[in-house]
């Protein structure tokens, strides 16, 4: 004790906190975790998916955007460089996503206008000459023909398309011959259901103006100049596949080797329609697509390969970066592949994500991360920014997101894994086996449950035990069937590809029993409806949250999952479709039973079916109240549900248009024809399309009709052509 020194003791002093503290405490911790996952570059993840809502802006309405549109754009683009030069903590991240969602819209915009080309106005019979540019055998003494016009009687007054399509029988001609033929030509199809797949968008960035079918085989056209030098170039390309495609179809018969044919050099035809729609049901028809696991296999097989060639030549494995060398050879590979597979759209995509990750290996960058996906994303969108509206385009990056978030956070939990070395080989074998199991039973439902929103938005179905058959499928097209084929295309210029062909044809064997068992325990095909956009929008947006952001406040992302998912069930299902050309009606009773109206159905009935959650292969009970003549079809009026005629030849308008509440014609009706309900004849549905409508039958029996969807909107979008 210090002599002297005064100790005083004093009580001690009980403070309430203050309101709001936790709060507070909570918010500092969220600004400090959002600032240090910015500062760590996360923010660059979002910038994809900045150009990406951008351009689904664009894409999105279904009218064209106005000048005025276009220039709030380019003045919002305008100010966000102006808060991005302001430098100041937040303000330039949130100005760049909106300066990216301002881009993506323009950019959108200038690339359909770059687009532009003739689109035959209407349905009409041309004579065509011109150019086989690829050939695509549909079985049965048919084929589909991708043909460049070079002339056509009578001479469309908008000038030539670019390219058609024809279906056409008989002799099958080669690529790269010059052809002549009659043909039926109509403008690309525009959506059967409204929001739905946009088959003439597709065909306007593909430079295809019109589709059709010919009027007997095409003949051989003598006068024909010479080609140029691309269309020499692509029917090269194309009867190398023609070729190659029909070798692998005699050395594998039946579907096996159309599959194989499929994943090998991209030709789908031949594959019959049950083992297509077993697939589907059973959530594997992914693998007859070209698309990311395909390309990223074929990269992974070659740069394994090239690499451990190169690492048992010790004067090359000690002085060059074999790793690099394999990197850039893989690439090369990847590339020839991409090209001898046809080009299409997904495999294009792909193509670009593979690139990008085997050059960030050429650059000492990690190829398998989140800002690897977002280089091609930016990449895909800068070249094909229509993408953003593609099924496959969406699936593929949810698929690949997801996958590399869980990737990212299992690495940033386990850290370095240790070897096992203490221990006997087999155990070693053993625990890694189990871990491949594992990780593939993981990788199967985090793929799975990514690609779910979009694939019930899109095609009206779910895939409930794809899971199951993705675990089994996924390692025979990883460990047999891919490896085999790629074997098949080095062996095949030297005739040495019967061995590896059997192999490969034996796990497609395999693949197509477990879809087949798979689909049959899949209670009604897995159809379930299509739902509510906003719901999808939700599930996404909540996705991406979770995905691209790291910490605790990834999990806010559920709240949107959540409220998504809890409103699918509810649907949108219209209680009225009309078909664009007035041929069709599916309408819906009160009590939930639908009815088709009606001599057509086909593709368009099928879609329709799919999208209301009904089995396609039961159409034939849709029509059994309705009654057709020659002249018209009819549904007579009942308890929850209008009466309708779809009237087809012009004497029936005298006697429908008084008694029918809806008359649906693809003829101009007479002016007096007033039904008690509504009208839809050729003049209106010009305009419109495909429109579906809620019913409401009040209990005087008075019917009323509001429109939930249309096709075309005012003014009509570029790709669609103009009404006549």
């Amino acid at each position: 004790m210090t002599v002297g020194t005064e100790t005083s003791i004093e009580p001690p002093v009980h403070r309430r906190p203050a309101v709001g503290t936790g709060w507070q405490r909570t918010l500092t911790d969220l600004r400090k975790s959002f600032a240090r996952d910015l500062d760590d570059g996360r923010g660059f993840l979002w910038w994809p998916v900045a150009a990406a809502v951008g351009a689904s802006l664009y894409f999105a309405p279904m009218s064209e955007p106005s000048v005025g549109k276009l220039a709030l754009s380019g003045f919002g683009l305008f100010a966000s460089l102006v808060f991005i030069l302001r430098r100041r903590s937040a303000v330039p991240h949130v100005a760049i996503l909106f300066g990216l969602v301002c881009t993506g819209f323009l950019h959108a915009a200038l690339v359909t206008r770059l687009a532009t080309h003739p689109v035959l106005p209407f349905e009409r019979t041309l004579t065509v000459r011109g150019y086989v540019v690829a050939v695509e055998d549909r079985g049965k003494g048919a084929a589909r023909l991708l043909v460049q016009p070079a002339e056509m009687d009578p001479s469309p007054r908008i000038g030539l398309p670019p390219l058609i399509r024809v279906t056409t029988r008989g002799k099958i001609p080669t690529p790269g011959s010059a052809i002549a033929m009659l043909a039926r030509l109509a403008p690309p199809m525009p959506p059967p259901l409204p929001g739905g797949y946009d088959f003439a968008r597709v065909a306007w960035f593909a430079g295809v103006g019109a589709s059709g079918f010919t009027y007997g085989a095409v003949k051989p056209w003598p006068e024909a100049p010479p080609p140029d030098t691309r269309l020499v170039f692509l029917s090269s390309i194309e009867t190398v596949r023609m070729a190659a495609a029909s070798r692998i179809r005699a050395a594998v018969p039946g579907d096996a080797g159309a599959i194989a044919a499929a994943l090998i050099v991209g030709d789908r035809a031949g594959i019959s329609e049950s083992t297509n729609e077993a697939m589907r049901v059973a959530g594997v028809s992914h693998v007859l697509s070209i698309s990311g696991m395909h390309m990223s296999l074929v990269a992974a097989f070659l740069f394994g390969g090239i690499r451990l060639i190169l690492a048992l030549i010790p004067p090359l494995a000690l002085a060059w970066p074999i790793k690099k060398i394999a990197a850039g050879l893989s690439m090369l590979g990847t590339g020839a592949y991409f090209v001898i597979s046809g080009m299409d759209v997904p495999a294009e995509r792909s193509m670009i994500t593979v690139a990008v990750s085997l050059l960030a290996i050429l650059i000492d960058r990690r190829a398998l991360s989140l800002r690897v996906i977002a280089v091609a994303a930016l990449v895909t969108l800068v070249l094909s920014p229509e993408a953003v509206m593609e099924p496959g385009a969406q699936m593929s990056f949810a698929a690949v997101i997801a996958l590399m978030a869980g990737l990212e956070a299992w690495r940033g939990r386990s850290g370095e894994v240790a070897d096992g070395g203490d221990v006997s080989l087999l155990v070693r074998m053993a625990r890694r086996f189990v871990f491949w199991l594992l990780a593939a039973l993981a990788a199967t439902v985090v793929a799975g449950l990514a690609t779910l929103p979009m694939a019930l938005y899109h095609f009206g179905r779910l895939a409930p035990l794809g899971m199951i058959a993705n675990l089994i499928t996924e390692p025979l097209v990883s460990f047999l069937i891919m490896p085999m084929g790629l074997g098949a295309a080095l062996l095949m210029p030297f005739g040495l590809e019967a061995l590896p062909l059997a192999a490969m044809g034996a796990g497609i064997d395999a693949m197509i029993a477990v879809s087949r068992v798979v689909a049959t325990w899949t209670p009604g095909g897995g159809l379930y409806g299509r739902p509510m956009g906003w719901t999808m929008l939700a599930v996404v947006a909540g996705g991406l949250w979770i995905c691209l952001w790291r910490g605790r406040k990834r999990w806010f992302g559920l709240v949107p999952v959540i409220v998504g998912l809890a409103f699918v069930p509810i649907g949108t299902s219209p209680g009225l479709l009309i078909s664009g050309d007035g041929s069709l009606v599916l309408v819906r009773q009160n009590n939930g039973v639908w009815h088709k109206v009606g001599a057509k159905g086909g593709f368009t009935l099928d879609i329709w079916m799919a999208a209301v959650g009904l089995d396609p292969a039961k159409v034939l009970s849709l029509g059994e109240e309705s009654a057709c003549d020659a002249e018209a079809c009819s549904l007579p009026a009942a308890t929850g549900r209008p009466s309708v005629s779809v009237i087809t030849q012009p004497y029936a308008f005298g006697d429908d248009c008084p008694t029918a509440q809806i008359v649906v014609s693809g003829l101009e009706a007479p002016p007096w024809c007033r039904p008690t309900a509504a009208l839809f004849d050729a003049r209106r549905l010009a305009e419109t399309g495909t429109l579906s409508f809620e019913i409401e039958i009040t209990n005087n029996g008075k019917l009323h009709l509001t429109e939930s969807g249309r096709v075309f909107g005012d003014p009509r979008r570029a790709w669609f052509a103009p009404p006549r």
